[in-house]
């Protein structure tokens, strides 16, 4: 009975179910017209977008922290540096509200600051493997912002702008949550040592989050920034129902998710066979069912009707964007920032122009289109950057 206890409340199940919810969050959110969906995608995409910019990657820093990386450094350090990463994701979030030309300010600027503190310190907790911990609060997340959309849709506000206040409150809801959990942890484990590294290790801790963030801010721009020139260059309707697609798409993503915080939060160098193909073996029907519940969406809600024709042919990318996710995990622990970051260098020159120069003219399929490109480039490099790392030149990892 405890083993099968276990294995229902395991942490890919949960960060599943967390994600399940939110997905269902995003198809009550159909109950709004397009043009306020648009504007609700518009805000969460600035806010993320503007705290995977701002917030420095501090997230995926941390994981890849060695074994008593926080204790050597002190937590003074830990917290200046995500002070910092607060006030600039801040400032991205609202440059990008303005160079869509929709959403609000407050939304955007708020949502940024609270996606910040919950990812850095959640990777605190995930250093400790607090997996189920960490996705717990994410389910629970995803579960009161479900409640709160169905509260305003029940009362009959169809406002965009009134269900992103509910999705800014869920967001510093579940960062105050954090901060609660892992204050609690530190109290255990007690009084920290005194702090013994030296300026050097401090600046290059700080080289090392600036190759690294390098690399994650082109793969963000590279997997968001298309919905803000669609809401630059489309308009709000659009954009309510391109977002649509992408969000129940990013489904097939999950596993893949879990195996690179999985990977990243390893001590032992990401040492043994490559889990990539069973990643994508299991984001196959995950992003069929998500283009078949698009079409059934279509059906009830006529003006999503184009929402499945969209995840279509996002779902190459999709699942090229699984795999790319489990080998620059990978990369990142075998050969370091530098790899990963040629690599989403490489990914965004090419998705940029491809971005600017479809999108305007072809509309949201364009965007699809150049998604798909884009992720699956993303893919093709970091599988070839990884192979040079196995290679008999590079030695024996």
């Amino acid at each position: 009975m405890a083993d099968l206890l276990r294995r229902l409340i395991a942490p890919e199940r949960l960060y599943i179910g967390a994600l399940g919810l939110t997905g269902l969050a995003a198809v009550l959110s159909v109950a709004l017209p397009p043009a306020e969906r648009g504007e609700l995608s518009a805000n969460m995409v600035s806010a993320t977008l503007g705290a995977a910019i701002g917030g420095l990657s501090l997230d995926t820093f941390l994981l890849s922290r060695p074994g008593g990386w926080v204790f050597s450094r002190g937590r003074l350090w830990v917290l200046a540096m995500l002070g910092a990463s607060i006030l600039l994701s801040a400032v991205a979030a609202g440059l990008l509200t303005a160079v869509a030309g929709i959403g609000s300010y407050l939304v955007a600027v708020g949502s940024a600051a609270g996606l910040t503190i919950f990812n850095t310190v959640s990777s605190i907790a995930l250093r400790q493997k607090s997996f189920l911990l960490v996705y717990a609060m994410r389910a629970v997340s995803g579960a009161v912002l479900v409640g709160g959309y169905i509260a305003l849709y029940l009362a009959g506000h169809l406002d965009g702008g009134l269900w992103s206040m509910v999705w800014l409150a869920v967001q510093w809801l579940s960062a105050l949550a954090v901060c609660a959990v892992v204050l609690g942890l530190v109290r255990r484990i007690g009084p920290a040592p005194t702090p013994e590294a030296t300026g050097p290790e401090y600046r290059a801790d700080l080289a090392a989050v600036g190759n690294l963030h390098l690399g994650i801010f082109a793969q963000m721009m590279t997997l968001r920034f298309n919905q803000i020139l669609v809401a630059r260059f489309v308009g709000a309707g659009p954009l309510g129902v391109y977002a649509l697609a992408v969000a129940a798409l990013e489904f097939a993503q999950a596993g893949a998710v879990v195996r690179a915080q999985r990977i990243l939060a390893s001590r032992d160098g990401a040492d043994g066979p490559d889990p990539t193909r069973s990643v994508v073996r299991a984001a196959l029907p995950v992003a069929l069912a998500a283009v078949l519940g698009l079409a059934v969406l279509g059906y009830l809600r006529p003006e999503y009707r184009h929402a499945w024709i969209l995840g279509l042919v996002l779902l190459p990318g999709s699942l090229a964007t699984a795999a790319g996710k489990s080998w620059s995990a990978l990369l990142l622990k075998r050969r370091g920032e530098r790899a990963t970051t040629v690599v989403a260098l490489i990914t965004l020159a090419v998705a940029i122009p491809a971005y600017f120069a479809i999108i305007p003219w072809a509309g949201v399929i364009g965007a699809a289109l150049a998604s798909t490109l884009a992720y699956a480039v993303h893919a093709f490099a970091s599988r070839a950057s990884l192979r040079r790392a196995q290679s008999p030149n590079h030695g024996t990892v």
